[in-house]
């Protein structure tokens, strides 16, 4: 969390002592208007309360709820723009003439200006130091949530018209997402200036491409460390030559042998298991006909192997190459 600075504190400070002393004036000339209409200081005070009242203890709760991370009900930010007008239209109300209206429809802005004044620097303060925009997530979340709505609308609504509407209305939202978000602006301009420093980096690349490399500098040598002697082990005699094998019959070329690793014509092809190859000639075997691709699509997707169409005809096809002993399709 950021702590603000002993200038920052002064600067503040200042700030909210000529908010204080016009709200004070705002305040005491709604009462001394009330008072010279009515005579009484009871009815005075409660119009004092009721108009500029309200607006300060709706700004202190903004306060509070912006301090514990919470945004502000809908009836709260309502508040501020409705208690200075229905001020106004109290002091209206009771003047005489219509000089005495204008007075008296201004004066109540003096304590509800303080009043909102101070509720927005302290949230900024807030703000600054927790680096959380409450109010800020609050409207991109209500607008996000908008945009949602209009465009699932504008896809899969039944009537022509409302899908229209609902796309116009989608983009119309998306202009607005974002706006007022610092935590947002910010982002965009560390963004930019990454994009900056990159394309700076790429011109002065391409300005100072011809200037000569400096020489690499050799890895220092490490001296090899000298392996210790190996005994040289004694020769072992050789045996006896013995005397060269009689001469056998060379068979002829039509009946050669068959090497060992050769796979006979007609022997069953050997297939690991789990591959593609192996589930289609068990299911060959299982089926004791030709597999369609379907039933081949099913096998390999139950042992979770791809399983397109086209994937089954060419094992099949291999398998069927491969293996000419398995039978043949099922007869209609």
């Amino acid at each position: 969390m950021k702590k603000l600075t002993r200038g920052q504190k002064i600067v503040l400070t200042l700030a909210a002592l000529p908010m204080i002393a016009v709200g004070g004036f705002g305040g005491w000339g709604t009462y001394t208007n009330i008072v010279s209409e009515f005579g009484r200081a009871a009815t005075a005070a409660g119009a004092v309360a009721a108009g500029e009242g309200v607006t300060l203890v709706l700004a202190l709760v903004m306060l509070v709820l912006t301090m514990f991370g919470q945004p502000s009900p809908t009836v709260v930010r309502a508040g501020l723009w409705l208690a200075p007008l229905a001020a106004s239209v109290m002091g209206v109300s009771v003047a005489d003439s219509l000089t005495e209206r204008i007075v008296y429809a201004l004066t109540p802005f003096g304590m509800c200006g303080a009043a909102e004044g101070l509720g927005l620097l302290a949230r900024r303060v807030v703000v600054y130091s927790t680096d959380v925009d409450v109010e800020a997530q609050r409207r991109n979340a209500a607008v996000l949530q908008r945009i949602a709505y209009h465009r699932a609308r504008a896809e899969r609504h039944p009537w022509k018209w409302v899908r229209k509407v609902s796309a116009l209305v989608a983009w119309r939202l998306i202009g607005r997402l974002g706006h007022g978000d610092a935590t947002l602006g910010s982002a965009l301009t560390d963004v930019q200036n990454t994009r900056v420093v990159a394309g700076a980096d790429v011109a002065l690349a391409a300005m100072l491409g011809g200037a000569p490399e400096l020489p690499a500098v050799a890895p220092p040598v490490t001296p090899a460390t000298p392996r210790p002697p190996v005994a040289a082990s004694p020769a072992t005699p050789k045996p006896p030559r013995s005397a060269p094998p009689a001469d056998t019959a060379t068979p002829s070329a039509t009946g050669s042998a068959t090497p060992t690793d050769a796979t006979n014509v007609g022997d069953e092809p050997r297939y690991e298991p789990g591959t593609p190859q192996h589930v289609v000639r068990e299911l060959w075997l299982s089926l004791g006909h030709r597999p369609t691709e379907g039933q081949i699509v099913n096998a390999l997707g139950d042992a979770q192997l791809p399983n397109s169409r086209a994937q089954a005809g060419k094992i099949r096809r291999q398998v069927e190459g491969e293996d000419t002993q398995l039978p043949g399709p099922r007869a209609a």
